[in-house]
Parts: C-alpha cells; structure tokens; sequence
C-alpha cells in the first residue's frame, strides 16, 4: 500500500517542487492550498504527475478545514509548507499570524489528532537571524522561530513528532516572489536577452530548489521521535559568484552589480544535525543550479 502523505501549500513554488520529488518516490499525495492550482506541478512534472495528486482548497488559518483534510486522509506524515513571506509578514502582520502562526497550529494538532508519524515542516534561515542587537531581522523569522519552539512544546505535550526544515535564498524555475526572488530574476532577465539590475547584493546562503524538496522527501521518509530544527546547506555565496556564473550560462548577458543596497553577513548554518537524520546531503552548487534554472528557463520559451 502506497505511503499517504498531505503537503500544505502544494500549489506554491517549493509546494510543486516538494510534490514531484515525493511522486517519484512513491508516496499518495493529497495537496492543500488556497486554491487547487496545479500549474506550477504541471509545468516542472507534466501532466501525469498533476494527474496523480487529490487537491482540497481551503485556508490553512481556518481549523475545522485543517482538521477535516487531515483526519479524512489519514496520512502517514505530513509536510506543512503553507506560508506567506517576508513583505506580507512586514506590512501586515496579523494576516500574516494568521497563515504563519495559526496554520502552523491548525496542522500540528490535527496530525496530532489523526496519528501522523510526523510533520516536516518548512521554518526559515530567518528563525536564527539576528542583527547585532540580538534581534530577529523580520516578523517573519520571528513567527518561524515561534513555530519551532511550538513543535518543540507539542512533542513534549501530546507526541506529535516534527522536523523543521530552514531554507535560505531558494531559487529555481517558478520562484517568482518573495524577498528573495532576486536571483531568479536576474536569470529571467538574461535568459530572456534582457539586461539586468541587480537589485541587492548579498553574502548568503543560496540554494537551488531540487535540492530543498529532496531534503524535506528525505525527511518524510524517516521515523523519528523528537523535535528537530535544522539548516539545509552551508555554502556562502555573493552576487559576484551569481554575475560569473550566469555569463558562463549565457554567455554576453549583460547583468550588472547593484547600485545600492546589501546584506553581506551570512546566516550561522551547521548541516550536522540534518546529516545526523537523514544521511549525507546532496548539495547542488551555485553554478550548476543556475545552468539548470537557465536550461529550464530556456526550454519553457521554446514550447
């Protein structure tokens, strides 16, 4: 009997991306978002695997749906990615709560509820943040560190076991907003012949998508007991590294340094407790990241 598994937030960019890794791996999935959008599926998996995936639209903020979509499946596990970003968190922060922070509640008590294995769940690089006054930079890190210290409490409380996973810059075919959708538009921008501003430059974190759904299917598959809260890479890289890159992607983009504006401090990671879980992580570098988003990029055009 095939594994059951309900991923929160399916339609979006790491939704679609996290679904197709967990197709090929064999897993039933449910998807649940705002909306049953499966054109971001369709576009990087094809039609058989939008054709594979049960879609239930509802608000992850409203618990008696939450609880319905999980307790009628009765998955094995669940992969809670619904969430809305940095600017939404910044500029209104109540509706951010309620997605961020209440739906986070809504899916850990009704797995609770069904008997889930676990969920993985996705915090960010921006829950371990802080600037040099030990504050958290954003609202948004600031629900995600909430988020883990709840998983934390709800293990102790009830049992429900949980991994949360922190993604930093994610890039890859489909992001298109976010604070930090920079890189993708940058290779947008030159794969369509356009040149480009950078808008920012950076000393971060960078981390090509196929690698992240790997990471949080690899995390579903496992049967763990406690709380953990782990970096998914720890490589560092500038917007100097992605303007070399992307001229040996496409070569004579024009893609120039921004002008004004950066945040050159990286994010502290250790990969070790992620490792000590699941093994040896897979890490796709920058360059090849990029060569693949721009094949990707290019090959969309063409259809």
């Amino acid at each position: 009997m095939a594994r059951r598994i309900v991923v929160t937030g399916a339609a979006g960019f790491l939704g679609s991306w996290t679904v197709k890794r967990l197709l090929e791996d064999g897993w039933q999935v449910t998807a649940f978002d705002r909306k049953a959008d499966d054109s971001k599926l369709l576009a990087i998996a094809g039609s058989k695997a939008a054709a594979a995936v049960a879609w239930h639209a509802g608000d992850i903020a409203d618990t008696a749906t939450v609880s319905r979509v999980i307790g009628e499946t009765k998955p094995d596990v669940v992969v809670h990615l619904a969430a809305v970003l940095i600017p939404v968190c910044k500029d209104d922060p109540v509706a951010g709560a309620r997605i961020n922070v209440i739906g986070h509640i809504n899916v850990m008590e009704a797995a609770a509820d069904a008997g889930c294995r676990h969920v993985v769940y996705a915090s960010s690089g921006a829950a371990t943040a802080r600037a040099a006054d030990g504050a958290l930079y954003t609202v948004y890190g600031t629900f995600k560190h909430w988020n883990e210290e709840y998983a934390a409490t709800r293990w102790r409380d009830r049992g429900i076991a949980s991994i949360g996973l922190r993604p930093a810059v994610v890039y890859g075919p489909g992001r298109e907003v976010g604070a930090t959708a920079f890189v993708n538009a940058a290779i947008a921008d030159v794969v369509a012949g356009r040149p480009h501003q950078l808008t920012t430059g950076w000393r971060h974190r960078v981390e090509y998508v196929e690698e992240i759904a790997e990471a949080f299917a690899r995390c579903a598959a496992l049967d763990i007991e406690g709380f953990h809260a782990c970096d998914l890479t720890s490589e560092v890289t500038d917007e100097n590294d992605l303007i070399a890159v992307l001229g040996e992607a496409v070569p004579g983009c024009a893609i120039m340094p921004p002008q004004g504006g950066s945040f050159r401090e990286p994010i502290p990671a250790d990969t070790g407790p992620l490792e000590a879980l699941i093994g040896p992580l897979r890490h796709i570098g920058l360059s090849e990241g990029v060569a693949r988003t721009v094949a990707q990029m290019q090959g969309a055009k063409h259809l």
